[in-house]
């Protein structure tokens, strides 16, 4: 009688190609992401648009950027940013912490897929965290610490010296 093992994907699969679009890996299990609605799309286009005056100091990364966490973690970020020297430009997944990641979300994932993704984030060493929940009109800036400063979309954020209000960009 065989015994059906289950794989564990790894970085390997992902660099092979073997991975379906839209999926991350977490915890060697391949995780379906949903594709984006127009809200989204929008917020993401005009978040790098105003980005424009930071160009110089930061490589503005977008559309589900992969980030290794470790050889079984493979989340994906709507908008990454790290700073030129740092950035390496190849056909593989971000290996070093970015300088911040920005998530776009809504009400379909659950908080406890967000919290993992959120801890994942802060083992891997980013920065800063800048959840963005668009069914809530709310915003979670979270640092390197995991401290979670809670704001509103007419709450004015600033990112390395640009000052947005959400308000005006959805």
């Amino acid at each position: 009688m065989k015994t059906k093992t289950k794989k564990i994907w790894t970085y390997k699969d992902f660099l092979e190609g073997k991975l379906k679009e839209w999926e991350e890996i977490v915890n060697g299990k391949r995780i379906k992401k949903m594709p984006a609605y127009r809200r989204h799309g929008k917020l993401c286009a005009n978040l790098v648009f105003n980005f424009s005056s930071i160009r110089d100091k930061f490589e503005i990364l977008t559309n589900e950027v992969a980030l290794k966490i470790d050889e079984y973690n493979i989340r994906a970020a709507d908008i990454v940013l790290i700073e030129k020297g740092r950035y390496k430009d190849d056909f593989e997944a971000i290996k070093e912490p970015p300088d911040l990641i920005i998530e776009i979300e809504d009400s379909k994932k659950s908080i406890r897929y967000i919290k993992r993704k959120i801890s994942d984030y802060l083992k891997f060493g980013i920065k800063r965290q800048i959840w963005i929940f668009l069914d809530k009109e709310e915003i979670w800036d979270i640092d390197n610490l995991g401290n979670k400063k809670v704001l509103s979309f007419n709450d004015e954020i600033d990112i390395f010296g640009v000052g947005l209000k959400l308000r005006d960009l959805v």
